[in-house]
Formats: C-alpha cells, sequence, structure tokens
C-alpha cells in the first residue's frame, strides 16, 4: 500500500472502527500502531462500555470471552459512604465490562477483514505538512529500524490522550494546549477478592476530596470474584499521586480488604468537552485524540466508536468530492458534536458541579437527596438537569440550612441548558468558529462552583 487514502495512527477502539469503516466504504486504510499486533487492546481503562453504543453504530454486541461482565446498575457512594444513590432500571446505563485484549483483538480483525492494512511495533514521528495541509506521516519500523514516508489523502490521529500527531500541529482551529484541571491522572488494579460480589451486576463509584481530590474512585465487576477498581485525580500538581490515594482506599473500603492482585497500571485521560474543532487541513482527530470521553468518569470507548463511524463516512465523502480541506472534513464535527458531543460537553459542567462541593455539603445533599438519581441519568444522557418549579420546592424543604448547596445545582442546570444550546447551535463552516468557542468558553468560565 504505498499511496493509501487514509492513514490512521493507533490502533485503539476508535482507531480500529474508524479503520473498518473507512476500508468498508472502498477506501485504502493503512492503519498503524506501536504495539505487536497480539498486544493491541491492552490499555488502562475502567473497561466499561453501554449498550446504546453498539446500538447507535450496529457494531455487534461483545460476546464470549469478550464480556468480563453485564453490568445493568450502579451506586453512587458521597464521601462519607453512606445514604448512597442506587441507579437501576435506566436502559442507558446497561452494558459490559470487557476483557480490553479480547475486545481490542475482535475490532482489530473486524478492520482487517474489512481490507485494513495493518502495520504493528511502528512508532510514528512527524506528520508531514505543507502549509496547513497534512499530507501523509513519517514512521519507523521498530521491527526492521526501517524508516519509512507514507503519503496519504487524510492522516486520522487515533493515538490516545498523546495525541502524537495532533501535538505536533499549528493551526488556528487545532488546540493543543489542554489545561491540567481538564487531565485525570489514573491509577487502576485488576483485583480477585477474598468472597464473590452480593451484586456482580453493580459498579460502584465513590466521590469526595479524601478518596480522591477532585475525582472519583470506582469499583467495576470483571465477574463474580474479580474487579476493575482505581482513582482518578485531577486538577494538576500538588494532589498526591493517583496510587497513593489508591492504597489508602484499599485500607479503607472493606469490600477491597485481602484482595490479590492480579495487574497494576497507571494512565491519563481527559475529562471535559471534545475538541472546538475535531479536523484540520488534511487530518481528523479521534477517540482521546479528540477528547472523546465522559468527563464524569473519563469512560471513552463507546464516544471514540460512534465517532469513528461517522469519521469514516466523512473521510469517504471528502476523498470523493476531492475536498482535503477542513471545510471538506467539517461534517465530522456537524454531524459528531451537537449530538454525542453535547452530551459530553454538558458533563463538563456537571463534573465542575461534584468537584466544587465540599465532602460535607455531598454528604448532606446525598442525605437530603438534593441531588437525586434521576438526575445523574439526566445529566448522562445529555439532557441536563431539569428543575420544574415544584421539584425546586420540594428540594428547597428537604434543603433547609444549606440554600447554597441548591443555588449551586440550579446554577449547573442553568449552565447545562446553555451549554446544550451552544453544541445545537454548532458552526456549520470554519469561518464561524471562533464566536462559537468564545460562547463556549464562556460558559465554562461560569461553571465555578467553589
Amino acid at each position: 500500500m504505498k499511496r493509501p487514502d487514509v492513514v490512521i495512527v493507533g490502533a485503539g477502539s476508535a482507531g480500529c472502527v474508524t479503520a473498518r469503516r473507512c476500508a468498508e466504504l472502498g477506501l485504502k486504510t493503512l492503519l498503524l500502531d506501536r504495539k505487536p499486533k497480539k498486544e493491541v487492546g491492552q490499555k488502562v481503562c475502567g473497561d466499561e462500555v453501554s449498550k446504546s453504543h453498539f446500538e447507535a453504530t450496529g457494531i455487534e454486541y461483545p460476546a464470549d470471552d469478550e464480556i468480563s461482565s453485564v453490568i445493568a446498575g450502579a451506586d453512587v457512594y458521597p464521601p462519607n459512604m453512606k445514604n448512597e444513590l442506587r441507579v437501576r432500571g435506566w436502559s442507558e446505563f446497561d452494558g459490559w465490562t470487557v476483557n480490553r485484549l479480547s475486545w481490542g483483538q475482535r475490532l482489530l480483525q473486524e478492520a482487517i477483514d474489512a481490507g485494513a492494512k495493518f502495520l504493528p511495533n511502528i512508532h510514528v514521528g512527524m506528520p508531514m505538512v505543507i502549509g496547513e495541509q497534512v499530507t501523509g506521516v513519517e514512521y519507523k519500523d521498530l521491527s526492521s529500524g526501517q524508516e519509512v514516508i507514507v503519503k496519504s489523502k487524510i492522516v486520522v490521529d487515533a493515538s490516545g490522550f498523546a495525541a502524537v500527531i495532533r501535538n505536533k500541529l499549528e493551526s488556528s482551529l487545532i488546540e493543543n494546549d489542554i489545561d491540567k484541571r481538564d487531565i485525570a491522572l489514573c491509577y487502576r488494579e485488576i483485583l480477585t477478592l477474598k468472597m464473590p460480589l452480593a451484586e456482580p451486576e453493580v459498579a460502584r463509584v465513590f466521590l469526595g476530596g479524601e478518596i480522591a481530590p477532585q475525582g472519583y474512585a470506582w469499583i467495576f465487576p470483571k465477574g463474580v470474584q474479580e474487579i476493575n477498581a482505581g482513582v482518578g485525580i485531577t486538577g494538576g500538581k500538588g494532589r498526591g499521586s493517583p496510587k497513593s490515594h489508591f492504597i489508602k482506599f484499599k485500607k479503607k473500603y472493606p469490600l477491597l480488604f485481602g484482595t490479590e492482585l492480579i495487574d497494576g497500571k497507571g494512565g491519563a485521560v481527559p475529562v471535559r468537552r471534545p475538541l472546538k474543532s475535531m479536523v484540520g487541513h488534511g487530518v481528523a482527530f479521534v477517540g482521546d485524540a479528540a477528547l472523546q470521553v465522559n468527563p464524569i468518569h473519563g469512560g471513552g470507548i463507546g464516544a471514540g466508536m460512534r465517532a469513528g463511524i461517522i469519521l469514516g463516512e466523512v473521510v469517504r465523502g471528502a476523498i470523493a468530492r476531492r475536498d482535503l480541506s477542513a471545510t471538506g472534513l467539517w461534517s465530522y464535527n456537524t454531524r459528531y458534536l451537537p449530538n454525542f458531543g453535547r452530551r459530553l460537553a454538558s458533563l463538563e459542567i456537571f463534573r465542575r458541579l461534584l468537584q466544587g462541593v465540599s465532602d460535607e455539603d455531598m454528604d448532606f445533599g446525598f442525605e437530603r437527596r438534593l441531588l437525586e438519581a434521576k438526575d445523574l441519568m439526566a445529566a448522562n444522557a445529555g439532557d441536563g438537569i431539569s428543575l420544574s418549579m415544584a421539584d425546586k420546592l420540594k428540594r428547597v424543604k428537604r434543603g433547609a440550612g444549606k440554600i447554597s448547596l441548591l443555588m449551586k445545582l440550579q446554577k449547573a442546570a442553568g449552565l447545562m441548558k446553555k451549554m446544550n444550546k451552544a453544541y445545537i447551535n454548532y458552526p456549520d463552516s470554519p469561518d464561524k468558529l471562533e464566536d462559537w468557542e468564545e460562547t463556549v468558553l464562556g460558559i465554562i468560565e461560569s461553571a465555578n462552583f467553589e
């Protein structure tokens, strides 16, 4: 494949889905990854993916050894671990924790079967650029030591949070300066429990500054007696390492007493809205490289899958029209961001609310149900928090003595609605992006709840 139509850098979930869709549509597709083929799929992650993503994309559900556990609910705990919110019966939440290696291998094989050419053990260096137009990449084959320049019509950066292509490009359309407060440093362990789980289909999430400053801890089942447990913290320097916080959490939470370690690793993930534009001239971004993650918990498997399907179709159209500019690729933005992207952007406001509430106020809010399970699910679905007049009066009665907390909740509800509206009105061309970005940044600046 001397002159592919599209080069995709990174064979994670988003990269493989994009490669598969491009190849299905008849494009000569080259997929590159630094890992050996047998290791594609391995990643530090919570491993959870919701069924709704498969229904939206048409990708077949995980099956057999790809599934670690079925997920059908969640318990969300405040700092004192009392009065938890029990989320049950919400189809949007139903899904699985997956075996990342088996799952990743399946997605890779589907891309190959569709016609994509896969090259493992590849270190991608610089993008090839003429003016602002990306025209290919240079890479080194780690097996042979050979250095290669490959030209293509479109380059897709699916390299994860490292964004090895995006971070080497300079353009007014492309964001590279990601605030440290919008990055979560994570540490997770795969553990065998001493006793079987009472509810192996229920995930657990733990909030609070003592457990995870500006973040959260999680326990996701991976079977009856195996779990994925970890801590993610944000906010830049001065908060300690996520591993140190997880060690404290293990000593505090009884379920984790006496567990046997299978694997422990750390990583980083973005926890904010997607990039303002997921395309440039001759280039597009997908998955973590496009910041397509849930800002509450950092999960990005489903978000990247959704984007990969759209991106493959947009790339095919741009090549057919012979318009490889950002304008030619712009429909990737307009198809993704006003729809699933606005859900992620709205959740950034909700994340900032949770981070701006003290442990004491959060305990009070959970005890008096100022925050309800339906609020979590409405926020996760991109509907914001809808507080009717009757609902406000009920919560005022329950929250007497903590009016400031209610005011923060109401403020968040209003800002989430504004964010939704802004994303629904995403610009239809690059020349309108600057004004739109100014509106979004104004909303983000207002989302201060401390």
